[in-house]
Order: structure tokens, then C-alpha cells, then sequence
């Protein structure tokens, strides 16, 4: 990795320890949607760090297959912070599952939190790579090889994006979840962050 890079990666890090900070001098009721949507956000941030753990240590590719879990909780996370209906939360706690998918939610989230089609659209660009790394697929494996050796190669600008992407995913989340929970300030102070660490 290059200079900017790990420059990069200290600067997201950076931005979720504030997220950290700011998310835990706050007291939060103990129903459910709260308490699913808190436990959603530590695992993002506990996902987050194993990602930075291990590109630092050349696991690059393992650390990839993790930004999916931390974008498809942020859309679990998003909708059943403020668009599901508490029977669809009681479903998700009685059955692990919900009764909507990706592509749903996204509709539902950019309805209720007038994304104006973001959510949407960053589903339809990022989920099949994200899936392809998860999942082994073809941008996983071709980047298992430099030249004719089986040596990973993953550039700095892969890395770059995808830390970028997975650092706004948990960002966007923890700034939704203070604001349906009356804390403004905090909300527009975790969002501030999102500034940050892009390039």
C-alpha cells in the first residue's frame, strides 16, 4: 500500500472511533427497534475494525468479503430504525427474518429518509461486487493473482473505495439512528465525519 493509502485507512478509523465516542455518551430506551438497531451498529464498527486489521496484515481479500455485511446492515439497520412496522421488528427478533429484501428496503429507505433514489442506486451499483468478493466470485478470484503467480493484488484505489464505502455505510446509520432519537447535535456531528476521510 501506498502513503495515501494508509493515510486513508488511519483517517476512517479515526472517523469511526469519533462515531464511537459521540454514539456511547448517550442513554437510549431499551425497546426493541433501539435495542436491534444499536446491536446492528456495533457489529458494522466491530466488522469495520477486523476490515482495518486485516488489510494491514496483506488479508486483503478477507477484509473485502466483509463490506458486504457492513452494507447490507446499514440498509437492515436503516429500515428498522424508522420505515418497519413494529411487527415487522417482532418478526426479525422471533424469526431472524425479514419479511422485505434488498431491493424493498432500498426503495423504503430513500421513501422515509427522502434519499431521492440514493439508496437504490448505491444497491444496484455496489451489491454484485460486494457479493463477488463475499461469495468468491470473479473479482475475488482474479485478484488472487500478480501476473502468472498466486499472489494477491488488490490496488490502492480498491481499498481506498472500499474502506471509503463500508467507513460512510456505518456513518449514515448512526447519524439516522441519533436523529429518530432526538439527538440532533450528536446526529449532525457523526455526519460531519463522513468529510473526514475522502479523497
Amino acid at each position: 500500500m501506498n502513503a495515501d493509502t494508509i493515510e486513508h485507512l488511519k483517517k476512517a478509523e479515526a472517523a469511526i472511533g469519533k462515531e464511537k465516542q459521540v454514539i456511547g455518551r448517550q442513554g437510549y430506551p431499551g425497546d426493541l427497534r433501539t435495542v436491534i438497531v444499536a446491536g446492528t451498529i456495533d457489529q458494522m464498527n466491530e466488522h469495520h475494525e477486523a476490515m482495518l486489521l486485516l488489510i494491514r496484515n496483506g488479508k486483503i481479500g478477507s477484509a473485502f468479503a466483509l463490506a458486504r455485511s457492513i452494507v447490507e446492515s446499514m440498509y437492515r439497520g436503516l429500515w428498522i430504525n424508522f420505515c418497519a412496522p413494529d411487527a415487522h421488528v417482532e418478526l426479525f427478533e422471533q424469526k431472524d427474518r425479514l419479511p422485505v429484501n434488498m431491493t424493498e428496503m432500498a426503495t423504503a429507505i430513500d421513501d422515509k429518509y427522502k434519499g431521492e433514489g440514493f439508496f437504490d442506486d448505491l444497491k444496484k451499483r455496489a451489491w454484485p461486487a460486494l457479493n463477488s468478493y463475499t461469495h468468491t466470485g470473479m473479482l475475488q478470484l482474479g485478484r488472487r493473482f500478480t501476473g502468472q503467480n498466486v499472489q494477491p493484488n488488490y490496488s490502492d484505489e480498491e481499498i481506498v473505495a472500499t474502506i471509503t464505502t463500508v467507513t460512510t455505510c456505518i456513518l449514515l446509520l448512526v447519524g439516522k439512528f441519533l436523529a429518530v432519537r432526538n439527538h440532533v447535535n450528536e446526529s449532525k456531528e457523526v455526519e460531519a465525519l463522513i468529510g473526514t476521510y475522502k479523497k
